[in-house]
């Protein structure tokens, strides 16, 4: 635990000592009547547990075990639940020695503070255990599911952006918020499994696995389903990189650059998703240009340049086949519009220049000129802002060039300024702006 930043090692142990302060004041009381179900409880979460399916770019893990751990709630109450809820979440590789100490006693003070606190909602509000929904309020059972839900999203939101060093609300949007609708689908599932352990005993449980795992194999689709979209989102960057070495890393910077930049001006998550992936994507029309013509040298011809500026059409047909992307192909066809009118490939200007272009215009030329290349050396990083504002209002959007100046600190990379694979017949990417303004 002593290698973790101080902020993060202060809010593990915070959690730790909450958690198992929490355990010990909701110490069961457990008689020869609930013993035996609350063993069976804690085996079957364990059960549940040893399926996890992993949050998408991140080593954390989900699991099912929320059904079992709400049904437990319900039928036993906190003091039952807390323990049922941190005990019975141990995974096997816990036990072999495979996670680091701190770690396990984190998860486990974590799913005990999540258990004990919507058990001790669902008393206050006027639950009874064993008396599940159908038999008693509603009102109570919904709400301890709905604490659970939250308490669990906002400890592990805290300590995963303390990790990444990712500003909350991002860490939320990228991995939880697809996530919470589904909790809280699943709330009647863990009570119909307390109704069925109420009502036809442990044997009819075991037959509850069966949605239990079609629960879990619904977040892995889900996950597999990102994580193949985001592969083919990267193979086709890969193969522009392949055909144009001399850009290598260029998409994915432009991509982060103009994520935040758009973060900042407001736009909501499903904007900056689609930044994201624009931004990756928003040359990969020049994998239909001639290789004469991309690793050319020296200039263009009026002829080459011509043939080059196609390259933003062809993307946006690219793009425009990605079902999920294809509202953002207009962003790919004109991120190299000027703000002035004086662009390509359809002369548009100011505001007629969709939002998402105009960001990734500025995001696209900020790369090229912080960039080393072949046949010029990277400028420094605030030579760059300057250029950006002394171009803002003809080649870029002044709001989102003052955007960027107001995050270029957060933006500014930490090592040597990023640099292209310096190989032999690598274009001038500056032709691609010829008659432009500045960067």
């Amino acid at each position: 635990m002593k290698s973790l930043p101080p902020a993060l090692r202060f809010y593990v142990v915070s959690v730790i000592a909450a958690g198992i302060g929490l355990l010990v004041v909701l110490r069961p009381v457990v008689t020869s009547t609930t013993l035996p179900g609350v063993v069976f409880f804690v085996l079957l979460a364990f059960v549940s547990e040893m399926l996890p399916v992993p949050l998408p770019n991140r080593e954390a893990t989900i699991s099912v075990g929320f059904v079992v751990i709400y049904a437990s709630i319900l039928l036993f109450g906190p003091r039952e639940g807390a323990w049922i809820a941190a005990l019975g979440t141990i995974r096997l590789k816990d036990l072999s020695g495979k996670v680091k100490p701190h770690i396990v006693l984190f998860n486990r003070a974590l799913l005990g503070i999540c258990g004990g606190l919507a058990g001790l909602v669902f008393l206050w509000t006027g639950g009874v255990p064993y008396i599940v929904v159908g038999g008693g309020p509603l009102i109570p059972a919904v709400l301890a599911g709905l604490v659970y839900i939250t308490v669990n999203t906002v400890l592990m939101v805290g300590v995963m952006a303390l990790q990444s060093k990712v500003p909350p609300l991002r860490m939320f949007l990228e991995n939880f918020r697809w996530m919470l609708p589904n909790l809280v689908v699943y709330e009647p599932l863990g009570a119909m499994l307390a109704q069925v352990y109420l009502r036809q005993g442990r044997p009819a449980v075991a037959l509850f696995l069966v949605p239990l795992l079609v629960a879990r194999c619904s977040f892995q689709l889900y996950i597999k389903m990102r994580t193949a979209y985001v592969e083919t989102i990267s193979t086709l960057t890969a193969s522009l990189d392949a055909k144009d070495p001399s850009t290598l890393g260029h998409s994915e910077r432009v991509a982060r650059y103009a994520t935040e930049i758009g973060r900042k001006m407001g736009l909501d998550y499903q904007q900056l998703d689609l930044l994201r992936y624009v931004g990756i994507l928003h040359d990969i029309g020049k994998i239909g240009i001639r290789d004469a013509i991309l690793k050319k040298p020296g200039r263009f011809t009026a002829e080459e340049y011509e043939e080059m500026k196609k390259h933003p059409g062809l993307g946006a047909g690219i793009i425009v086949g990605i079902k999920s992307l294809g509202t953002a192909s207009s962003w790919v066809r004109h991120h190299h519009e000027r703000y002035d009118g004086n662009g390509f490939p359809d002369h548009l200007q100011d505001g007629n220049i969709p939002l998402g272009a105009r960001i990734i215009a500025v995001a696209d030329s900020l790369d090229a000129i912080t960039s080393k290349r072949v046949y010029k050396p990277a400028m420094e990083w605030e030579t760059a802002i300057a250029e950006m504002q002394r171009c803002s209002g003809t080649q870029f959007d002044p709001e989102v060039v003052r955007v960027f100046v107001s995050v270029a600190d957060a933006l500014k990379p930490d090592g040597p300024p990023p640099q292209a694979a310096e190989v032999e017949g690598a274009r001038r990417e500056a032709a691609a702006t010829k008659g432009g303004d500045g960067a």
